[in-house]
């Protein structure tokens, strides 16, 4: 009788961990598609692109000019 308490615990345990990991793969695939639609809508606005010459100053004024 233990034994099969035993077994059925593990069985209950297992299930629950299994609908864990579905549960965080399906999140982690809704974070992942929100990102990507938040890129898409930012580069769809067509922002100046930063080239990375001009040192600090060209980089405050870039920053400047995406916000």
């Amino acid at each position: 009788m233990a034994n099969s308490m035993n077994v059925m615990a593990a069985a209950i345990t297992a299930q629950s961990n299994a609908k864990t990991q579905r549960d965080l793969e399906k999140r982690e695939r809704e974070v992942l598609a929100a990102g990507t639609r938040v890129l898409t809508s930012f580069n769809g606005q067509n922002p100046p692109k930063f080239r990375g010459d001009g040192g600090p100053a060209a980089a405050d004024l870039w920053l400047q000019a995406i916000e």
